[in-house]
């Protein structure tokens, strides 16, 4: 299984010279956590969360009016293939200490968003064939 299976596609995405108020207007239409800040060429730069608003931009008494989205994002995000296979995409998450990781093209440019939450999916319905199986083999 690779993460392009099970990611979610077209995520919210920004630019870098959008405001943080605009960035959370489509954050709270589309009811999306985090969005994906991309360049001209639709590659990621960055990813802005809702907590990153918060602790970034609020906190600091900064104006999300005037502030970019560059200027709250975390940059230089990691990224995975859409052919990584899913155990390498969570090793990713744990050595970088990240809930999402975007999901690029053979181009570089941005096809979807992988979530925790969707791997905490695969593994319930992993778990759940599992349990099955050894339930099948105990009746025979």
């Amino acid at each position: 299984m690779s993460v392009g299976q099970h990611c979610q596609r077209d995520p919210v995405r920004a630019q870098r010279d959008d405001t943080v108020r605009e960035v959370a207007k489509q954050m709270e239409l589309q009811s999306a956590g985090c969005v994906v800040v991309v360049d001209d060429k639709e590659r990621p730069v960055g990813v802005l969360t809702d907590r990153d608003i918060v602790v970034r931009v609020l906190r600091r008494g900064l104006d999300p009016d005037d502030t970019r989205a560059d200027v709250a994002m975390s940059d230089e995000p990691s990224c995975v293939r859409e052919t990584t296979p899913l155990p390498t995409a969570l090793r990713r998450m744990r050595s970088d200490a990240v809930r999402r990781l975007p999901v690029v093209g053979e181009e570089g440019k941005l096809v979807g968003l992988f979530h925790w939450n969707h791997a905490i999916a695969i593994v319930a319905d992993e778990l759940e064939q599992a349990a099955r199986v050894a339930a099948a083999t105990n009746q025979a």
